[in-house]
């Protein structure tokens, strides 16, 4: 059962309404996904992860490593059964773990494993001190609206094309005297409601803080082009956000700004196949 249920868009389309036109306004609420935002868990809140701390792998599974044998380092672990009682999205197991492991070269190697419910599991040290091991912190979590970064993909299919999402949404000025834009508006709007890292599942990735969205940088390493081409925009659509770990987290896992995604694609996600995520990196992972 999904806790603290509400209406998790309404504060955003209040928002939007007062400063768009009818129709933008209504297009751009239409557009928002809810994701789950993690944060460190309090005593008392339901812990549904936790970054960092001491890998739980399966009884007989090898640590990660690179293709050259360089072993990851353990990044999080999602409790997905946990995570169902939040929207979000994306359709997460109902059960199970999901265990990230990242590389700390340049390559940015990654493995994401996912551990069924009632497999044994063990708590296994770091192999050696090239995998590095940051303090262990629970999170807890709550559901959020998102909206897409001034050239997500998905603005052409809503407004005809980027450009014209920019003059409709972005670029529309909301107060003359003051030259002042939607853009410059939700800065604030998103300013007064920030609170700790953007760590997150689901929903668009940051869209202050990225120039381009998961699903575009993994549509492009698919090879199907970029902006203005039509295989670009399908198969951008089957991408989603699956893990977004953001800033200077209290594990001490990122610099400042730095920001740690993992794309799926929906079909890899549904038959539970973790094994083709997209990884990118902004700033700098230590």
């Amino acid at each position: 059962m999904m806790v603290g249920v509400m209406d998790w868009k309404s504060d955003f389309a209040e928002f939007a309404r007062e400063e768009l036109p009818v129709e933008t306004a209504e297009r751009l609420i239409g557009m928002l996904r809810p994701a789950i935002r993690l944060s460190a868990a309090e005593d008392g809140e339901i812990v549904v992860g936790r970054l960092g701390g001491v890998a739980r792998l399966p009884s007989g599974t090898p640590w990660p490593s690179g293709t050259d044998g360089w072993p990851l380092s353990f990044v999080a672990e999602l409790d997905c059964e946990a995570l169902t009682r939040y929207e979000v999205d994306i359709v997460l197991p109902d059960t199970g773990t999901l265990l990230f492991f990242l590389s700390t070269r340049p390559e940015h190697e990654t493995q994401v494993i996912y551990v069924p419910s009632g497999t044994a599991v063990a708590e296994r040290a770091v192999p050696d001190d090239r995998a590095e091991m940051h303090a262990e912190q629970a999170l807890a979590a709550a559901t959020e609206p998102t909206w897409p970064g001034r050239n997500h993909p998905a603005l052409a299919d809503v407004f005809g094309s980027i450009d014209e999402a920019h003059e409709a949404v972005w670029d529309h000025i909301v107060d003359e005297e003051a030259g002042e834009s939607f853009e410059m508006e939700l800065e604030d709007y998103r300013a007064a409601g920030a609170s700790g890292p953007q760590h997150q599942v689901g929903g668009y990735s940051d869209s202050d803080a990225l120039q381009d969205s998961i699903e575009a940088v993994a549509a492009r390493a698919a090879g199907a082009g970029w902006h203005g081409d039509p295989a670009f925009y399908e198969e951008a659509r089957q991408w989603v956000t699956l893990l977004q770990v953001a800033g200077a987290s209290a594990a001490e896992m990122t610099g400042s700004r730095a920001y740690l995604l993992w794309g799926i694609r929906k079909d890899h996600l549904a038959a539970r196949d973790f094994s083709k995520v997209h990884f990118d990196a902004r700033g700098r992972w230590h």
